[in-house]
């Protein structure tokens, strides 16, 4: 007769969690909403430096399937760097978008959200130091391979 043992159970269960497939990093660019937009236009975030609640667009500018690369500089600050499609977007965004706030968001913390006082032309934004851990930037860099994989494979010969 076979028994049930928990700790088997629960064995069998961390090592089927371990081999799930992590889920992907999630490094978005939203803008600041404009004034009064309520509803699926708008969220709020608390912002912590300094500290304030500001309503960012829900829809975000750039994400990280725009991504190029993720690399740490030698200061520790964290530079993302866009693809062609992810310039062009991020030089509307910061164009269009002079006096609001730019919010960065990586795994649904706010890391950085500086006012747009430039327009962003070479496709890259430089992130604080810290902003994004060892692992998640690790995990983003692998991610940027299989997006890009995945729309080279996506594409069919004519």
């Amino acid at each position: 007769m076979i028994r049930f043992s928990p700790w088997l159970a629960l064995a069998g269960l961390l090592l089927w969690v371990g081999a799930a497939e992590k889920p992907p990093v999630l490094i978005r660019v939203h803008l600041q909403a404009p004034e009064g937009a309520k509803g699926d236009i708008s969220v709020p975030v608390s912002l912590f430096n300094p500290p304030e609640k500001v309503a960012i667009q829900s829809l975000p500018e750039l994400s990280e399937k725009d991504i190029r690369k993720v690399s740490v500089r030698m200061d520790g600050t964290v530079l993302l760097e866009f693809d062609d499609f992810g310039r062009t977007k991020l030089e509307v965004a910061t164009s269009t978008g002079r006096g609001l706030i730019m919010v960065v968001i990586v795994n649904g913390r706010v890391v950085y959200a500086p006012r747009i006082d430039t327009v962003l032309s070479n496709g890259c934004l430089l992130l604080p130091a810290g902003s994004v851990t060892p692992e998640e930037l690790l995990r983003a860099n692998e991610d940027v391979e299989k997006y890009r994989n995945q729309k080279l494979k996506d594409v069919k010969a004519q």
